[in-house]
């Protein structure tokens, strides 16, 4: 039998590979999700990261980065930016 602290460990790496990754933390403050009721094609936080929505009929809306957004008017992708919020 797995000791807590083994299932524990688990649960969390779980949690992180499902969420993107060690990305997914710190994006509150420089990378937070457009709010809810956000209608435009693109976005852009204010740490300079673009994603462009996706959204299949009856999903939730994903945001996905623009490695190259010259055509909204912002420069290439940071290093530091998630790949999706």
């Amino acid at each position: 039998m797995k000791s807590p602290a083994k299932i524990a460990a688990l649960a969390v790496a779980a949690a992180l590979a499902f969420s993107g990754g060690a990305s997914a933390f710190g994006k509150a403050k420089s990378n937070p999700r457009p709010p809810a009721g956000y209608q435009g094609q693109w976005y852009t936080t204010p740490a300079g990261c673009s994603y462009s929505k996706a959204q299949a009929p009856g999903e939730p809306v994903h945001w996905y980065l623009i490695i190259n957004p010259h055509h909204i008017g912002q420069p290439r992708a940071k290093k530091g930016c998630p790949t999706r919020l």
